[in-house]
């Protein structure tokens, strides 16, 4: 059995409540190989990037890559100063599980797989998940 170290990549979601337009939303994919998020364009985008940095990851993982120990995993959420956001992360391993978290309940919660934890991280933040979204 594996027990290195877990990192998983993440897709978060932000609503911002603007004036002058119609909400907005901020799609951020977290990236173990830089520590950072980084902006997308769009939750497809997104998706798409999970899916990569996933299947990297797990390659490293089934590889026992000695440079998996330098992955960051994404970090506990700072003060939220009323934003409203969500996020879900994947699990790179074998067998992916996927969890979800975000501005009313802090704490990650398992979702039974990607379009579970897609449309729970979207239905936090009142995102409309386009209908070809994950399956």
């Amino acid at each position: 059995m594996n027990r290195q170290r877990l990192s998983r990549p993440s897709l978060k979601i932000t609503r911002h409540a603007d004036a002058d337009r119609a909400d907005t939303f901020l799609f951020e994919v977290w990236s173990p190989f830089t520590g950072r998020y980084q902006e997308v364009d769009s939750i497809d985008i997104g998706l798409r990037r999970i899916n990569e940095l996933t299947g990297l990851i797990s390659q490293m993982w089934l590889q026992r890559h000695p440079k998996q120990d330098a992955l960051i995993d994404v970090p506990d959420p700072i003060g939220s100063d009323g934003v409203q956001w969500a996020e879900f992360r994947v699990n790179p391993t074998t067998f992916r599980s996927y969890d979800t978290r975000g501005f009313g309940r802090r704490g990650w919660m398992r979702a039974t797989g990607l379009a579970q934890a897609a449309k729970t991280a979207c239905g936090m933040v009142g995102y409309a998940l386009p209908a070809f979204g994950p399956s």
